[in-house]
This record gives structure tokens, sequence and C-alpha cells, in this order.
């Protein structure tokens, strides 16, 4: 009795996880990269945000490497004076969030066509081990 009632519920429980496997795990992959780019972007605001003096140390010492190349060290203090008279406060991480943009744009078609993969076989598993676990409970309840 247990053998057959398998067989027929195999076909509909394949189509219902193909089918809400496939859709769940593009909705959930997306959520997941949306939600990835978005902590990204906070974090690197709330720095700019909190620290500003860190940051703008780190923005004048690399405008600093830049322009000193191949002079002297003799010509760095006029140098880095010349960058604070000229920067006085650092600028917002325009590009750090375009990197990161485009980083998960993309990651983005790799995170669903995991999702579309690995989404089917969530929902499988998930439906057969409830089904097993009833069929278990079942059964011990009736050879009791």
């Amino acid at each position: 009795m247990s053998r057959s009632k398998t067989v027929i519920l195999l076909p509909p429980v394949l189509i219902w996880s193909l089918f809400y496997g496939i859709v769940g795990g593009l909705f959930f992959k997306l959520l997941s990269v949306y939600e990835m780019w978005m902590m990204s972007n906070r974090h690197h605001i709330r720095q700019w945000k909190r620290y500003p003096s860190r940051h703008y140390r780190q923005f004048t010492t690399a405008i600093l490497i830049g322009r000193m190349g191949d002079k002297a060290w003799s010509s760095l203090p006029v140098t880095r004076n010349q960058i604070t008279q000229e920067y006085t406060r650092a600028p917002f991480p325009y590009l750090v969030i375009m990197c990161n943009t485009l980083l998960a744009l993309l990651y983005l078609p790799f995170a669903l066509l995991s999702g579309v993969f690995n989404g089917p076989s969530f929902v499988f598993t998930q439906i057969w081990q409830r089904r097993v676990a009833a069929l278990s409970a079942g059964t011990g309840l009736n050879s009791q």
C-alpha cells in the first residue's frame, strides 16, 4: 500500500518541486544578491560617515602617492600641505559604490543559474523528507 502511494505521489511532487523550486530559487537568489549589494554599500557609506578623518587620511595619502611619483622625498611635506589645502574633506565613495554595483550585476546571472538548479532539489528533498516522516510515523502507530 505504501509503495503504490509513493508511485502515485511522485509525479506531482516532481512537477511541483520543478515549478516552485525554479521560481523560488530565482527569487531567493535575486534577494540574496540584492541584500549582499545593500550591505556592502551601507558598510562603505557608514565608514565614510562615521570615520571621516580616517577616510580623509586614506584619500589624501592616495593622492600624495600619485603626485609624488619620482619626486624627491624632501618635497613630501610641501606636497602634503598642498593636498590638504586643495581638498578639505574626502569625497563621497561613488567609485566604490559603482564597483559594488558592477560586481553584483556580474554575479547575478551565476547566482540565478545556481538558483534554477539548486531550488528544485531543495524543494524536492524537503517535501520528500516530510513524506517519509509522515509515512514512518503512520506505520509506527499502526504497528503498535
